[in-house]
């Protein structure tokens, strides 16, 4: 199973996310990281476990409130050895894709932007490589609810985001990955959101999950570095 750390990125920072409340997020507190700076918060990532692709949002361009856009293709450019899955909106999709011009990088198209089924056939026709963010909260899929009726449109690779549990120690939504995982047989599945520690990694190799994102158990400790040479295929 791949192992995927995440970086929230808002006002030059790296930031806590909590339940998708983006205008309550404070600069991140790790054990294993003495900043929140970006720079050395994915250096100890990386010091921590050589992990090949970093998932980084750019809350403040999908809020249209500004860009990390120089800041991400510097780190790409810096660490060609991963594969960097960048949410930064759908503006970055549509208008601005030259400013994440590197091979190392991929864009995610989140489910929160409200698309119509032609626009999100289009987005994903022109971008082979681009990766579907299903955006859950507690109620279900957060819009485009129509995307749960046809995944045939879906890419090859899908997240599970949880945003409801993202940040929390209240554990998987397991009834939501299940859906989706029942729905996307023949797609690579990865989730986000709610995972504690070691045994809920467990959980979700064993259910056929491709991969998970992580943030707060790196950074709390409660998945240590041996526990990634265990649960990683990498």
């Amino acid at each position: 199973m791949l192992i995927i750390p995440v970086i929230d990125l808002s006002r030059g920072l790296v930031v806590h996310a909590k339940y998708g409340e983006r205008d309550t997020y404070q600069p991140i507190k790790s054990v294993i990281s003495a900043s929140a700076e970006p720079e050395i918060v994915l250096s100890s990532f990386l010091e921590l476990y050589p992990f090949k692709t970093i998932y980084i949002a750019d809350l403040d361009a999908i809020q249209k409130t500004g860009s990390h856009s120089e800041l991400i293709l510097e780190l790409a450019s810096r660490y060609k050895q991963c594969e960097f899955w960048i949410d930064a909106g759908l503006e970055a999709i549509e208008d601005r894709q030259y400013a994440y011009s590197s091979d190392n990088i991929n864009l995610v198209l989140g489910s929160e932007n409200r698309l119509s089924a032609d626009l999100l056939t289009a987005i994903i026709k022109n971008n082979p490589n681009i990766l579907l963010s299903l955006d859950f909260s507690e109620h279900g899929l957060i819009e485009n609810r129509y995307l749960l009726n046809d995944p045939a449109t879906w890419p090859r690779k899908v997240l599970v985001m949880m945003i409801h549990r993202v940040g929390s120690d209240q554990g998987i939504d397991i009834n939501c990955l299940d859906t989706v995982l029942t729905l996307g047989k023949d797609k690579d599945v990865y989730s986000a959101g709610g995972i504690r520690d070691m045994r809920d990694l467990e959980q979700l190799k064993h259910i056929g999950v491709k991969g998970v994102l992580l943030a707060s158990a790196l950074h709390n400790g409660a998945i240590s570095k041996e526990n990634l040479h265990l649960i990683s295929d990498d």
